[in-house]
């Protein structure tokens, strides 16, 4: 049975593509708390947020686990493969994470520095070497966050369009 199957059985209503809310038919639902979705291998994914098992869900309506999915079950061979494409996927967004805090990290280390020397030169107008140690900072301030905007999609176009105004304005 197809995901979308599977929804109009229970009368879904789309919350996505590839997605459905309903009323769970394992209790007495007032509010739809049945998600289902379309898993990578094409099977249905059930997932109730009052806390029914999908056992009982498919009880309910009288159907089994197999019904869950398009075709056959797969086979071990093909079970390993997506496992392997999941575990691939999560280790990489892990990495991701990991690098993106990384960079988060830096920004914040060299924001310190900045106001710290900053605070120091309001004082001490008169040193040269204080003077350009905190500009030193400051390159690897913007450089540092140069390096985080490329994880933040968001922070790397509001600063394109403030880049944009600065340079209409010079």
């Amino acid at each position: 049975m197809t995901a979308e199957a599977f929804a109009d059985l229970v009368g879904a209503r789309p919350a996505g593509t590839g997605r459905w809310a309903a009323r769970c038919p394992a209790h007495a639902d007032r509010s739809p708390s049945l998600s289902i979705r379309v898993g990578d291998d094409e099977r249905v994914l059930l997932r109730c947020f009052a806390g029914c098992t999908v056992d009982s869900i498919l009880a309910v309506l009288k159907l089994g686990r197999r019904d869950l999915f398009a075709g056959p079950p797969p086979t071990p061979q093909l079970a390993a493969a997506l496992r392997a494409v999941h575990e691939g996927r999560d280790h990489a967004a892990k990495k991701d994470r990991r690098a993106r805090l990384d960079a988060l990290k830096c920004v914040e280390t060299w924001q310190s520095v900045v106001n710290s020397l900053g605070a120091k030169l309001a004082r001490s107008t008169e040193d040269d070497n204080l003077f350009r140690l905190f500009h030193a900072a400051c390159d690897q301030l913007h450089r540092a966050e140069t390096e985080y905007e490329q994880f933040d999609p968001k922070r790397r176009a509001s600063a394109q369009v403030w880049k944009g105004s600065q340079n209409e304005h010079s």
